[in-house]
């Protein structure tokens, strides 16, 4: 654990602790979890951009491998 000093407006620390209290967390933990709720945030983020380009590179695949098996159905070749 480290120690940071920050700067916030009254308000700010106002809203941190009436939500800490209410929550049953102390200043610290309450700032933890909103850290450790970014961070996951930012995970998700990052991992739904790599299922799109995923999902984009086995589109293009499927587009030019079909044809191919296609040919193969229609011509009853036995390895398919």
């Amino acid at each position: 654990m480290v120690k940071l000093t920050v700067s916030l407006s009254q308000h700010a620390r106002q809203r941190i602790d009436a939500r800490a209290a209410a929550l049953g967390l102390t200043r610290s933990a309450f700032v933890e979890s909103l850290v450790a709720a970014e961070a996951e945030r930012e995970t998700e983020q990052l991992l739904e951009e790599g299922y799109r380009e995923m999902a984009a590179t086995n589109l293009e695949f499927a587009d030019a491998a079909l044809p191919l098996a296609w040919e193969m159905v229609e011509r009853g070749d036995p390895t398919w």
